[in-house]
């Protein structure tokens, strides 16, 4: 989560203000050139438990000059997930080990 921090407490629960979820997608090419692919989605005010926290830091927000420079492109969320698609595929074809995060929640307590 990427956003500007208006508040926290003693136990680390903050809110944050303009906040976006950036998705982040590495493509390395047959040359040995690897494309990083970037994208936010805008979640605006978002309020975070403190035993969430893992790691917390000022982000420098130079995202024009990476793209000038070509380490990263900026793209929407559709090409994002195209890109992310393609990249999935590729890898199924080849027979790379596809990185994956899986998310396991205890439904018990998801209301």
């Amino acid at each position: 989560l990427v956003g500007t921090l208006r508040t926290f407490d003693q136990f680390s629960n903050m809110v944050m203000e303009d906040t976006s979820e950036r998705r982040i997608l590495v493509v390395t090419k047959e040359e040995d050139e690897t494309i990083c692919y970037q994208t936010d989605i805008k979640l605006g005010l978002y309020i975070v438990r403190g035993d969430s926290v893992v790691l917390m830091g000022e982000v420098d927000d130079d995202d024009e000059q990476l793209e000038n420079e070509g380490k990263i492109r900026i793209v929407s969320l559709e090409e994002f997930d195209q890109l992310e698609e393609e990249e999935t595929r590729r890898k199924e074809e080849s027979g790379e080990v596809i990185d994956t995060i899986n998310w396991d929640f205890d439904m018990d307590l998801v209301a």
